[in-house]
């Protein structure tokens, strides 16, 4: 009998570390529980921004919390598979 191809499913988490008096940290994990990417309001994050994240700023992200939009990136950059879907993880 010949087996059907299934694709690889990517699931991934992000999950908030820290959303407190203006500071927000906040990691992507895949579903192995390996952090995959970071994000934060930082200027030692490799992008520094003084009015909160730049993912936001640029328009890729609606707010800190958007899921979607962050994905969106995360498949623009090609940390993500086509195929993967997100959670949130509070």
């Amino acid at each position: 009998m010949k087996r059907k191809f299934e694709p690889y499913h990517q699931q991934l988490t992000m999950v908030v570390d820290l959303n407190e008096r203006g500071w927000f940290k906040a990691h992507v994990e895949n579903q192995n529980g390996k952090t995959i990417f970071e994000l934060n309001n930082e200027a030692e994050n490799g992008w520094p921004s003084d009015d909160g994240l730049w993912l936001v700023e640029h328009g890729w992200m609606k707010h800190c919390h958007d899921k979607d939009g962050l994905l969106k990136y995360l498949r623009h950059i090609g940390a993500a598979k086509p195929t993967a879907t997100m959670n949130l993880m509070p």
